[in-house]
């Protein structure tokens, strides 16, 4: 199949520098929705209902987390970092958050 190809920005960056017209998404909207982080980011920026997960809070008045790209056209990194629990205690604060007790 070409599951790891349609979800990979490469290939429609290489095609264009090889001069040959990809029809499909450019590379930063197939690296955004390629990514399940990013998609769901994306989403949320959309208002579109999402299950509540550590990405729901941190954007703006501590609301879910707001794509803003940037100019290469992708979610900068420090929006993912909001969303990402690195410790034990960070994930069950996250979850207490969402609603598990």
């Amino acid at each position: 199949g070409w599951g790891h190809a349609s979800e990979n920005p490469k290939l429609p960056n290489t095609l264009n520098a090889l001069g040959i017209k990809f029809i499909g998404p450019t590379g930063p909207v197939m690296s955004v929705l390629g990514d399940k982080i990013a998609a769901n980011i994306l989403a949320q920026t959309a208002k579109v209902p999402s299950i509540p997960w550590s990405g729901s809070f941190g954007g703006p008045n501590d609301g879910p987390l707001q794509a803003n790209l940037n100019a290469e056209g992708t979610i900068p990194d420090e929006i993912f970092e909001k969303g990402t629990t690195r410790t034990v205690e960070e994930a069950v604060e996250a979850a207490r958050r969402i609603g598990y007790e």
